[in-house]
């Protein structure tokens, strides 16, 4: 019991305190600072906090994709991925989050540090596709790379959830090749939506690269069941016992 406690103040405290510290880097510095804040400052606090809860990460395969903008998609189904994101420290990298986050102080303070992507919630139609064209006309001119779930905001389960066409659109139309990334949690530190955080070790790895030059919307259903079919794959090897469909 005291350990578990431990663990939570650890994660709870530990966001507070890197959202606080890059806010500070980043208005102090006239927001030159956030590129500090995603190379060097998230990252090295981040696997700090994951190794004092006894969380080792492991990264496999190469995960930057050279010059040029990048769609990094990754599986979220864990709110350990608050964490592990920032420990790639992926160079020009903005993320893309829900904006219902803005309710959580220390989330909020911590994307402000690294100047995140808010997107609109689902049912703000109009925000959302406006959101994607501002994106996509970003990515086409380099400005930036985006990481993101294409599974968008959903109910974190053991296994894949449905994929959201948006993100496939924006990289499409975004002219930038698809960099997928699969964060391998085992179960037994898995937090789910929680933030009992358990020792283990999570690998991250790239499930290859995708390039969207030949993509076109007709055909975008097939290419959003092949990239879940890779996820399930990957999933599946790793959970051999589990039935994820």
């Amino acid at each position: 019991m005291l350990l578990r406690w431990y663990r939570k103040c650890i994660a709870n405290g530990g966001m507070l305190v890197l959202g606080v510290l890059t806010v500070i880097i980043r208005y102090a510095s006239f927001g030159y600072g956030v590129a500090l804040n995603r190379r060097v400052v998230t990252p090295a606090l981040s696997r700090l906090f994951l190794l004092l809860c006894g969380i080792r990460v492991r990264r496999l395969g190469p995960l930057a994709a050279g010059e040029g903008s990048v769609c990094y998609f990754f599986n979220h189904n864990s709110n350990l991925d608050i964490f592990l994101i920032p420990v790639l420290g992926l160079p020009n990298t903005r993320a893309i989050i829900t904006e219902g986050i803005k309710s959580i102080l220390p989330l909020h303070l911590c994307n402000l540090g690294i100047d995140v992507l808010y997107i609109p919630d689902s049912h703000k139609t109009q925000e959302r596709i406006a959101f994607f064209q501002r994106v996509s006309a970003d990515l086409r001119a380099g400005k930036y790379s985006v990481i993101c779930s294409p599974e968008g905001r959903h109910e974190f389960k053991r296994g894949i959830a449905p994929m959201n066409r948006g993100v496939f659109h924006m990289a499409m139309a975004g002219e930038c090749p698809v960099q997928l990334l699969y964060f391998d949690i085992p179960e037994e530190c898995d937090p789910l939506e929680g933030v009992d955080l358990r020792s283990g070790q999570v690998t991250v790895r790239s499930l290859g690269m995708v390039e969207t030059t030949d993509w076109t919307v007709e055909r975008l259903p097939d290419q959003i069941d092949g990239i879940r079919q890779r996820y399930l794959a990957a999933f599946r090897a790793a959970n051999p016992e589990a039935r994820c469909k």
